[in-house]
């Protein structure tokens, strides 16, 4: 593809690249991705109140004299650090068939399915979520390109962008990434639990202690999920920059690049800070995401931007302002 440098007209006519006024959410995410975290808290809780109802119906037995020991249990979860909970040790002996336990546990994945898969991998009820940040990454990303760029402007429409068949096939790829994320969410949450309740039957641990235990893993679950969910947000936002960042190139040969945003808050990672007001190509950022956990818990945002000819962007005032906000972000650490 022939990248058409500028004529001194044209760059005369450029504009200044939008940057978000909040400096600590550069994704102008947070709205969205709290309502998704308040959508997960209400879908656990729903998992917890139908795993109790089914603890009182199939988690029954008799109380036996105990001498008041007290033992811990540990849990693991998929690699993460242990967590050791004080138990009565001994003390329950359950009305319980190995058949029966197989069968208690197939409701509790049956539960966990219905409620973190609900929709199932056509409709998910995660995907319109994901699915609206990626139509608001496409929309910032249409609108920042067209105010620096006439002939973007000219050449270019919302809608003509949404209907192209490169971006249904992009909210297809979204969506495969995402049911994929949330299985693997349930899964690993039926495995955790399936282990909880095991051996808390094979130990004798009163059924109010296992369902306490059982709620507190899921409380771990629920971190992770909203972790994997605001991944997914941010990433479809950003991946929709990036993708009408190349499709402009493609489209109409102009030189673009993606101007890094950090959030530049207490917690920024440094390797995060570093590219604050920096131009890569859309390759770069692409490989930078794919290794060293880059693309989790990152509120970074990646923006279209027209280039000169030697990579930097025409507003040096603007470079200017962002290089003395990453060199106060770092003199303050």
């Amino acid at each position: 593809m022939i990248l058409f440098p500028a004529t001194p007209e044209q760059k005369a006519r450029i504009g200044t690249p939008i940057v978000p006024r909040n400096k600590a959410d550069p994704t102008q995410s947070g709205r969205q991705v709290s309502r998704m975290f308040n959508d997960i808290e209400t879908r656990y809780l729903d998992v917890k109140r139908r795993l109790k109802v089914l603890f009182d119906q199939r988690l029954t037995g008799r109380q036996r004299e105990s001498n008041g020991e007290r033992s811990w249990l540990m849990c693991n979860n998929d690699g993460a650090e242990p967590s050791l909970y004080q138990v009565n040790a001994g003390t329950y002996i359950y009305d319980m068939t190995a058949a029966q336990l197989a069968d208690l546990l197939q409701v509790v994945q049956t539960i966990l399915d219905d409620v973190l898969l609900d929709g199932g991998s056509q409709n998910l009820w995660a995907l319109d979520y994901v699915a609206a940040e990626y139509d608001r990454g496409t929309l910032n990303a249409f609108t920042n390109l067209s105010v620096q760029s006439p002939v973007y402007a000219s050449q270019t429409t919302l809608q003509q962008l949404l209907s192209s068949a490169a971006y249904q096939n992009q909210i297809a790829s979204a969506y495969i990434s995402t049911y994929s994320d949330w299985k693997g969410i349930s899964d690993t949450a039926r495995a955790d639990l399936a282990n909880i309740i095991a051996d808390s039957i094979g130990r004798g641990i009163n059924p109010s202690e296992t369902a306490s235990i059982v709620s507190k893993r899921l409380d771990v679950s629920m971190a992770k999920a909203k972790n994997i969910a605001q991944t997914e947000q941010v990433g479809a936002l950003r991946q929709a920059q990036w993708n009408e960042t190349d499709w402009a190139v493609d489209r109409l040969g102009l030189n673009t690049g993606l101007l890094h945003l950090s959030a530049l808050k207490p917690t920024t990672r440094p390797t995060h800070a570093f590219w604050h007001g920096k131009v890569r190509t859309v390759r770069e950022v692409r490989d930078w995401y794919a290794v060293d956990g880059n693309k989790y818990h990152c509120y970074c945002s990646q923006i279209p931007v027209l280039l000169n000819d030697d990579g930097s962007i025409f507003n040096e005032g603007l470079a200017d302002k962002l290089a003395k906000e990453r060199q106060l972000w770092s003199s303050a650490k």
